[in-house]
């Protein structure tokens, strides 16, 4: 097939309109379009892109914008290597995942068909940031995960203030994106190019004054920071992964904010590395901020969703130690910590997701209110044993490799208090999960939760493939360092030249 990347996502996009118009006749029909136009992404992706990259070679595509006078105005460029391959996988796995999820979740909502169109619309965003080869075409699709994913969280928020909750979402992120354009005009003044990993753009940077490329540092910095919800630009997280729709939540947490930690290794390390590693140590310490700070704000929370919320803000903070040491093993665990946040913490929202379905939305959030569910839901309580213990990062399950990776990284530069801070900061995090399971799952019955029970097939199917794939990259953790690690080699190598 040619043009294989082009064809995946523009199958997203133009399924968008498709399922809603079909979703205008039958809701349940835009329910499973979308899964399928999500399916085959996915199966085109791994047919035709991932073999050729476990192979080493480099799957490029590239498409001439024509200007006046049929000049060449701007290559538009996907670009599938060690580096993007990975996460590209999970996202299009994860959100087929979530758009199955979604079929039984939401069929009692209101205005399905735009729900699942909107869905497309999002995944494509998603997978265009990170497959995207030059800076214009990275924003436009930077923002194209921004408007789907407000009107989703404004129009089938489970809270009263939703439309509220969605607009401090809007602003932040949108306020971040404007930093990341600015970075964008500031880049290209510096190199009268958009297009990454062209000469212009390499030599550009390496003429550049130090003034200069520290501003520009900080301006991309600043977005990707928001992006990512590191202390103190955290706000808008908490409210919007709690009283979104589980699936939703699921994305959100699982892969969107993760782009930002894409973009840092993609652009920043890459490019900008010698000036980012400057600030490694302050860096660092922000990193283990976040990790304490959203770890503490967990252990405190009795709604279930927010429980979860807080402990992305603490997650984030990994990924960020490994990217802010700079080293191979940091920038590999941290890209393979994308992976398996994206299975262990979509898990747990799909999990609080569950219990919103089968028991409600107030009283299925709220921890007090809990317990004794294990017996009633065998399934769940399985599952979500298997999620909270690999974020807990315990071996042989897949967060241990990555964090293994992420804190070998953070040691090997030599700040052993601020490494050390963040291996003790792992404490915390299994003080909440394990809170949690026993406040929802042991303890005696109850009898309001007599008629409780696992979910249908279409939700408790989803789940109990990423709590597979949980407990198979714990064991062989190589299905996807055998490609980041050399990503993350090469990027070291960028940076140390």
């Amino acid at each position: 097939m040619s043009s294989p990347l082009l064809i995946m996502i523009m199958l997203l996009i133009i399924g968008a309109p498709i399922t809603y118009v079909v979703g205008k006749w039958s809701t349940k029909a835009a329910g499973w379009l979308s899964f399928i136009f999500s399916l085959v992404s996915l199966v085109i992706f791994s047919i035709f892109v991932v073999p050729d990259v476990l192979e080493g070679k480099l799957y490029v595509e590239e498409y001439a914008w024509a200007g006046p006078f049929g000049a060449t105005f701007l290559t538009f460029g996907l670009r599938a290597d060690n580096l993007s391959t990975p996460i590209v996988g999970m996202v299009l796995l994860l959100c087929t995942l979530a758009a199955l999820y979604s079929i039984e979740y939401m069929s009692h909502k209101h205005n399905q068909e735009l729900y699942f169109a909107l869905l497309l619309i999002y995944i494509a965003g998603i997978a265009g940031v990170i497959l995207a080869t030059n800076l214009v075409q990275f924003y436009i699709f930077w923002e194209l995960m921004l408007i789907p994913s407000w009107l989703l969280i404004a129009r089938w928020g489970t809270s009263e203030k939703a439309q509220l909750i969605a607009f401090k979402y809007f602003m932040y992120t949108h306020l971040g994106a404007i930093c990341i354009l600015l970075a964008i005009v500031a880049t290209w003044s510096l190199t009268t190019t958009f297009d990454l990993y062209s000469e212009e753009m390499i030599k550009g940077i390496a003429a550049a004054s130090t003034s200069t490329l520290n501003l520009i540092v900080a301006l991309f910095m600043l977005g990707f920071a928001v992006k990512m919800a590191l202390f103190p630009l955290h706000n808008w997280l908490p409210d919007t992964y709690a009283e979104a729709p589980a699936p939703i939540s699921v994305i959100l947490s699982g892969v969107m904010s993760e782009c930002g930690v894409y973009a840092v290794a993609r652009i920043l390390l890459t490019f900008f590395g010698t000036t980012f590693t400057v600030y490694s140590m302050t860096f660092m310490v922000i990193a283990v901020v976040t990790m304490i700070y959203g770890g503490i704000l967990a252990l405190a929370q009795t709604d279930l969703k927010r429980l979860f919320a807080y402990s992305s803000i603490s997650q984030m903070g990994y990924m960020f130690l490994g990217l802010a040491s700079a080293t191979t093993y940091g920038i590999a665990g941290s890209m393979f910590h994308i992976v398996n946040h994206a299975i262990f913490k979509g898990l747990l929202f799909m999990v609080a997701g569950v219990l919103v379905y089968q028991i409600g939305p107030v009283k299925g959030r709220d921890m007090n209110q809990l317990g004794g569910l294990a017996g009633k839901m065998p399934a769940t309580a399985t599952i979500t044993l298997i999620a909270g213990l690999a974020m807990m990062g315990t071996p042989p399950l897949n967060g241990f490799v990555s964090e293994f990776l992420i804190f070998t990284g953070a040691f090997s530069t030599g700040h052993f208090f601020i490494a050390a801070l963040a291996v003790i900061s792992t404490v915390i995090t299994a003080g909440y999960i394990l809170w949690m399971v026993r406040k929802v799952f042991f303890g005696p019955p109850k009898e309001a939760f007599e008629n409780v029970k696992d979910p249908p097939l279409t939700m408790l199917a989803p789940m109990a493939f990423l709590a597979f794939l949980a407990v198979l990259l714990g064991f062989y953790p190589d299905l996807v360092l055998r490609m980041l690690v050399p990503a993350a080699k090469e990027i070291e190598s960028l940076i140390g030249g």
